[in-house]
Formats: structure tokens, C-alpha cells, sequence
């Protein structure tokens, strides 16, 4: 599963490279130890216009948005009913009643310099692995989000509603699997488009196609150990993705 992320880029950075129209609101910056339930970037595909059936309406706008890591679902009464639900599991979130609904219309692209996994030895024992699209690559982490609304706060009051994201897993792609038995699921420039289109209703063969596709992206990332000071959500610099000699 994947627990900790890094971002090694600005934020009109990642505008640039993932082509996005407008960044709404305040968004997280460089960050080298991203944690469950930090603010992280999403990006979304969104139309201003829906039908009834909450199909898009007119063109689409590509966004960045703010959004809380741990998906949590519309249905629950507070956001730490279920705990932060930061991954979903790509075999089985049609069948989840936190993700399902969100994988139909209300998936995201989370932007990602690399992420940490961390290998257990024989002894118990556990080394990070920093894992990257190299040090000018970036990820784009299929994800889903969700809209929570609190119900202490007033109808009209805008910080009555919390946005929320889970990144996905799958099996760990062949050349990953001696550090963990599962990764992100990594879109291709083919998977991404889909991926973010609100036209494009999800169902079992769009999460197929997406799922064949992350592992010809995972056969060309980079790994190597790091320090264990990962472990730790305070630190948070360049230092933690340097490679152990």
C-alpha cells in the first residue's frame, strides 16, 4: 500500500506539465514526506454544467484542487468515522460502498514525483524504497474523490463542504514486487485521459485497461533505498530521497 508520497515540484509546475486550465483555491507545495489526511493536489476533469442523471454538460475545464488524503464517503457522519481510507483497492472498489459511487463519475489524477514502500525482511525488519518517474518524471496516481458535507455547519456556509481523495493500489507490477506486494496505480499518457473524463462512465473495463496500463508505467521507475527517517511525518526534506550508499 502506498502511505507516504512526494511532491518535488511547485504547483505551476504541475500545471504546466498536466496541461490543467485553473488552479482553484490555495494548493499544498513542495512536499518530500506527504502523509494520511495532509492536503495534497488533485486534478479533475469537471464540467460546469450537469444533466439530472449527473452526466457533464458542455466542455470540460481541466482544475487543481485542494483535497484531504483519506477519501471520506458522503454517507459518513464525521470524517474519522471509517478512518482515513487513503487507498482503494483497484480489484474490488465496485464493490466497496466507500468508493463505488466515486469510481462512476468523480475519479482524479493525483500528481506524484515518487512515492516510499517499505520492505520487510526475513527478521521483521523494514527498509524504505523511494520509488520515482526520475528526477525530471512525474506520476499521475489514479485516485477518486468525494465531496463530505458537514452536517453541523449551515446549508449556505462554503467550509461546510470537505474535499477528499484515496489513491488506488493493484498488484505490485513484476519489476516492484521483491520490495512490496502492491503499488499505485500509475496511468500512461493512453490510461489518462479516460481516467479524468466525466463523460466516460467507470466500470470493470476502464479499471482493466487502467490496471494493464500502470504496470508497463511501473517497469520504467526508478528505485533505491533511502534512510528511515521517512518513518518519521515530521522530517520533510531533500534529504529523504537521497540514495543510501
Amino acid at each position: 500500500m502506498c502511505g507516504r508520497f512526494v511532491v518535488a515540484r511547485a504547483v505551476g509546475e504541475i500545471q504546466t506539465i498536466f496541461e490543467v486550465d485553473e488552479i482553484v483555491g490555495s494548493i499544498p507545495g513542495v512536499s518530500y514526506n506527504v502523509a494520511p489526511t495532509q492536503p495534497i493536489a488533485i486534478i479533475v476533469d469537471r464540467a460546469f454544467e450537469k444533466a439530472e442523471d449527473g452526466s457533464p454538460i458542455g466542455e470540460l475545464s481541466r482544475e487543481i484542487h485542494s483535497a484531504r488524503w483519506g477519501l471520506v464517503p458522503r454517507w459518513a457522519k464525521s470524517p474519522d468515522e471509517h478512518g482515513p481510507l487513503i487507498n482503494g483497492r483497484i480489484e474490488s472498489i465496485l464493490e466497496k460502498p466507500s468508493f463505488k459511487d466515486s469510481v462512476i463519475r468523480r475519479r482524479c489524477v493525483i500528481p506524484a514525483s515518487g512515492y516510499y514502500e517499505w520492505q520487510v525482511a526475513a527478521d521483521g525488519t523494514k527498509q524504505p524504497f523511494y520509488i520515482s518517474a526520475g528526477t525530471d518524471g512525474m506520476f499521475a496516481l489514479a485516485g477518486l474523490y468525494e465531496w463530505w458535507a458537514d452536517p453541523s455547519k449551515n446549508a449556505a456556509d462554503p467550509a461546510r463542504w470537505l474535499l477528499s481523495a484515496t489513491t488506488l493500489t493493484k498488484d505490485s507490477a513484476p519489476e516492484l514486487a521483491h520490495i512490496h506486494d502492491r503499488n499505485p496505480v500509475l496511468l500512461s499518457p493512453d490510461t489518462f485521459e479516460a481516467w479524468l473524463d466525466p463523460h466516460i462512465i467507470g466500470d470493470q473495463e476502464l479499471l482493466e485497461a487502467v490496471a494493464i496500463d500502470s504496470d508497463m508505467v511501473a517497469a520504467e521507475a526508478e528505485f533505491f533505498k533511502v534512510g528511515t527517517d521517512v518513518g518519521q511525518v515530521r522530517n520533510n526534506s531533500p534529504e529523504l530521497i537521497r540514495a543510501l550508499s
